[in-house]
């Protein structure tokens, strides 16, 4: 069923205005600032709500919950891979691995041709709890986009796609100059 956009467009919140207003003062403000400071409030409600009202149930913080997704979607990685597909520093992976360990939902093995590299493997126990979770961790996904229209759905995804293309090819340009 498509959502007919009829609907008034709500107002920036007061964080959001007061932000503007500060930056336009010093000279600073770019249309820029209002999507990228929304979309990190906007995760950071996710990351929150989740955390929470869901993820403590299972005594997992929210980098916790994604190393996990990361294992159910991809299977067995190297840490260095795992860390960076999880958009963390691998030293933090760390704690998380014991923390992961210690309830039972992965397990870190040697490397078969490399002993000094570690794979991380997804347990069963893993697998039922991403099984179990993940779905619960999707409704609030899409709480978050159930009063977009159709059209503000398709034109959201396409322009996060874009921006973040924008920024993996800088990034990989960047990366090239080193």
């Amino acid at each position: 069923m498509e959502k007919i956009n009829n609907k008034a467009q709500p107002k920036p919140s007061k964080a959001e205005a007061k932000a503007k207003e500060h930056l336009i003062s010093v000279g600073l403000y770019g249309r820029s600032v209002s999507i990228i400071s929304n979309a990190f409030r906007l995760t950071s409600m996710i990351r929150n709500f989740s955390e929470k009202n869901l993820f403590k149930e299972f005594n997992l913080s929210f980098s916790g919950f994604v190393v996990m997704w990361v294992m159910w979607v991809w299977g067995d990685l190297e840490t260095a891979k795992l860390a960076k597909n999880a958009g963390i520093a691998k030293s933090t992976l760390t704690g998380i691995l014991i923390t992961l360990e210690k309830h039972g939902y992965c397990q870190r093995v040697p490397h078969s041709d490399d002993a000094r590299r570690v794979v991380v493997h997804i347990t069963p126990a893993g697998e039922e709890l991403m099984e179990k979770l993940f779905p619960k961790f999707h409704e609030i996904e899409d709480l978050a986009v159930s009063e977009l229209t159709d059209e503000e759905f398709e034109t959201t995804i396409d322009s996060f796609r874009t921006m973040l293309n924008t920024m993996e090819n800088f990034i990989n340009n960047d990366k090239s100059k080193s």
